[in-house]
C-alpha cells in the first residue's frame, strides 16, 4: 500500500520548514513520529501537521498562530497528551522552559 502523511503540503512539512526544530523519531507506512523542541523565546515559522496526537516531554507556555490569524495561548505539563486535529500553525515559546513533545502523526493511504 501507499501511505502518506494527509492534509500538509510537503512545502510546510515541519522537517522542512524547520528542522533545527524537529527530528525523525520513527516512520514508519502508517505513523511518522517527530520530537520537537525549542528554547525559551524561539519561533518556528508556518507548518502544518496532519491529524496528530501530541505526548507532551516537558513543561512549556507557547503561542500559536494558526492560518486564520487565531492566536492560542498554550500551557502543558509532562505525560499531557492532546489530540491536534489537522492543521497549520506558526509556534513561539513563550515560557522560560524548553518546548519538548513527541507528534505522532498518521498517515493516509494515498487514493
Amino acid at each position: 500500500m501507499n501511505w502518506a502523511l494527509a492534509q500538509v503540503p510537503a512545502s510546510e512539512d515541519p522537517l522542512v520548514v524547520a528542522p533545527a526544530h524537529y527530528k525523525v523519531r520513527f516512520e514508519n507506512d502508517r505513523v511518522r513520529v517527530l520530537e520537537g523542541f525549542d528554547a525559551p523565546g524561539e519561533k518556528i515559522a508556518m507548518h502544518g501537521h496532519p491529524d496528530t496526537l501530541m505526548v507532551v516531554l516537558s513543561s512549556f507556555k507557547r503561542r500559536l498562530t494558526l492560518t486564520s490569524g487565531r492566536v492560542i495561548e498554550t500551557e502543558s505539563r509532562p505525560g499531557d497528551v492532546r489530540w491536534m486535529p489537522a492543521q497549520s500553525h506558526a509556534g513561539e515559546n513563550t515560557g522560560v522552559t524548553e518546548t519538548r513533545a513527541l507528534f505522532i502523526e498518521f498517515k493516509q493511504q494515498a487514493r
